[in-house]
């Protein structure tokens, strides 16, 4: 059993215990509550794009990473664009009802999203229009939200206006999202840099190894059957004060990056890409700015890319 269970099984379970006691706002862990009583968080850093038109589902099962044809109504699945070449071009939250589907990215992203959509659009009857409703995290089991199966615990997507007023803290959902190894947006997915198998878009059906090509998929197929994988994502602990993004180091060597941090207790926790033999080694310090960090892997990272647990 590798390091991280071994000598961080604390540290996870101290991780658990800080979510639990950071967001009480009212939230009953592992059970639902009504809807006025969630905590909403206002991400006006996300925006929508509505697609709609009978060919919608066949389009975009050429163009992500995910399947489309087999997600369940009332949730929402992880997936991206992805460049030729196999890097992240755009993350994606997919839900869809009765008449097409909704994709939800970075707000900076959506216009030119919505652009390359249209031109691979081509001549197929598909609506692609910008949605304007608002885009809310909800944490606590409730009914009339999209499900999100990322987490362990209750917590969805709201599209539109909130049934109670949401919290204007996004640092709350940001840790959140972090204690359990979830990236979003530009600033932790680099656009054109950041690899789907890294950042573990490989779980929860983020990618389909079964249904054929899209943009990116042999790269992406290679990369996983050859054990290609060199980093993970995993949250980190961080004893001081750093500037994020900020390079790891290992005895001057290149570990990985901090993409982002905040502060969390006497230190700050952040989201980071480490190279994989350092998240195995037991005597490895890793640095960034000078101050030690800790990683820990929360159950859904688990094992890590090549088999180990």
């Amino acid at each position: 059993m590798g390091r991280h269970l071994l000598k961080r099984a604390p540290m996870i379970k101290d991780a658990i215990g800080r979510v639990k006691n950071t967001f009480t706002c009212g939230v009953t862990w592992g059970r639902s509550r009504p809807l006025s009583e969630a905590v909403f968080h206002a991400l006006t850093g996300r925006a929508l794009i509505r697609l709609d038109g009978d060919e919608t589902a066949d389009f975009l099962q050429d163009l992500i990473t995910a399947s489309v044809t087999d997600l369940a109504p009332g949730s929402v699945r992880q997936a991206a664009l992805l460049t030729p070449q196999g890097r992240i071009l755009v993350d994606l939250l997919i839900s869809h009802d009765e008449t097409g589907f909704t994709l939800e990215c970075d707000r900076s992203q959506r216009d030119g999203l919505a652009r390359k959509l249209k031109l691979y659009r081509l001549r197929r009857a598909i609506d692609i229009t910008l949605d304007d409703r608002a885009v809310h995290a909800v944490e606590g089991g409730c009914d009339g939200i999209l499900t999100d199966p990322r987490f362990p615990i209750p917590v969805g997507r709201l599209y539109g206006d909130a049934p109670a007023e949401p919290t204007a803290d996004t640092d709350q959902w940001r840790r959140l999202r972090w204690h359990h190894g979830i990236a979003e947006g530009e600033a932790e997915l680099p656009p054109e840099k950041a690899l789907p198998l890294e950042c573990r878009l490989d779980l929860d059906d983020g990618i389909s190894f079964e249904k054929g090509c899209y943009i990116g998929q042999e790269v992406t197929a290679r990369t996983r059957y050859r054990g290609l994988v060199k980093r993970s994502y995993a949250p980190v602990r961080i004893d001081g004060a750093i500037t994020a993004p900020a390079t790891i180091k290992v005895d001057g060597r290149d570990a990985g990056t901090v993409f982002a941090a905040l502060p969390d207790g006497d230190g700050m926790l952040g989201l980071a890409s480490i190279r994989l033999e350092y998240l195995h080694d037991d005597d490895a310090s890793l640095m960034a700015d000078d101050t030690r960090l800790e990683p820990f892997l929360p159950e859904r990272l688990l094992p890590l890319p090549g088999g180990k647990d």
